[in-house]
């Protein structure tokens, strides 16, 4: 999921936010890995457990654009 979110994310407009717990924890795996830059709210406590915000996409890395190179996205070819 995280190398298709990257290629999603080369592909935008930056910044871009994502939304959704699964895609904000995609996102933070792609910060921890070094491939993009993202500023990301802590989860916020509800009543019913917690709610993520958005994330905000600021820019993809040179490493990260290295591994778009090294990893077609699912079903594309490798230019």
């Amino acid at each position: 999921m995280p190398i298709t979110l990257l290629h999603r994310l080369a592909a935008a407009t930056l910044p871009c936010n994502i939304e959704g717990g699964r895609n904000v924890d995609a996102v933070r795996i792609l910060v921890m890995a070094g491939h993009i830059k993202a500023t990301i709210p802590a989860p916020v406590r509800t009543l019913d457990g917690y709610v993520q915000p958005i994330a905000t996409v600021t820019a993809v890395t040179p490493l990260g654009q290295t591994m778009l190179r090294k990893f077609v996205p699912p079903g594309g070819r490798k230019p």
